[in-house]
């Protein structure tokens, strides 16, 4: 017995002694500083867009192919909104798709509607052949007279992303404005794993055509967003790929647009008095 326990304390001896537990050693100010520079490294916040643009067009060996920007966002389930909107890009890309389009107008601005190439126009009528299904179109427009009947509809146009409303510029007595900027629209929704795509250009684009096409694409989907979620954390990925190419990742930090700074009342005061 004694032996026993004269090995047990030689054993105990030799072993190193930890004066501090290290599952609760760590210094936490570094930590998040040391997880920054990593997230930074893995977004390559300090790249260019024509940089990588250029590496980007070596991988179509001087084809001439569709740049296809792919925007990763948090998937949608059940309880969720799907996210779902358009956008009018600043460099227009291939042809237009033509799109039935259906008006929400009576009297002079359904005639001006007609004359400039609406499918379907009409008043009061139209709501209860909509509601039966007997009428089908792409995008929906409607006048300020209308716009309160139409709203009586929101629940039938809504989760088909046809509902016009004044913030995405659908409802105007400005009918010429209305129709040219939805020619040159395109509408655009995640998939089941939150990846939106859409064709922002050619691969033997300038750069900085290509760039503003894809800075119009990430806004739009920002602006459709949910309110309560911070835009950098929405956008989680940001890249570009052509067919029969890899994909290439790019920042973030220079696509997806800064919250707007929240001034109280004590800065705006001391800023109006410079100081």
């Amino acid at each position: 017995m004694l032996l026993a326990l004269a090995w047990l304390a030689g054993h105990a001896a030799r072993q190193p002694v930890s004066l501090v537990n290290a599952s609760r050693c760590y210094d936490k100010r570094r930590y998040k500083l040391e997880k920054k520079r990593l997230r930074e490294k893995l977004n390559q916040d300090d790249i260019q867009f024509d940089h990588a643009f250029s590496v980007f067009k070596s991988y179509t060996l001087g084809q001439d192919l569709d740049v296809l920007a792919h925007v990763k966002v948090p998937a949608t389930d059940a309880n969720s909104k799907p996210i779902r909107g358009e956008v009018t890009l600043p460099h227009q890309v291939g042809q237009v798709t033509k799109s039935r389009v259906l008006v929400f107008a009576t009297g002079e601005h359904a005639d001006e509607a007609k004359r400039l190439g609406a499918d379907i126009v009409g008043g009061d009528e139209l709501i209860q052949l909509i509601l039966d299904d007997k009428i089908t179109f792409d995008r929906c427009l409607s006048t300020k007279a209308m716009f309160p009947k139409v709203i009586k509809i929101a629940r039938k146009l809504g989760p088909k992303g046809l509902m016009p409303s004044p913030a995405k510029g659908t409802v105007s007595d400005d009918l010429k404005a209305m129709m040219s900027s939805l020619q040159a629209s395109t509408k655009f929704e995640p998939d089941a794993d939150g990846l939106i795509t859409m064709n922002v250009g050619k691969a033997q684009w300038k750069d900085a055509d290509v760039e503003a096409n894809i800075k119009a694409f990430v806004n739009a989907i920002v602006k459709v967003k949910p309110s309560k979620q911070d835009a950098s954390r929405f956008i989680e990925a940001v890249s570009i790929s052509a067919p029969n190419t890899i994909g290439l990742k790019l920042p973030n930090k220079r696509f997806v647009p800064k919250p707007p700074r929240v001034v109280n009342e004590v800065d705006a005061l001391l800023a109006t008095y410079g100081l």
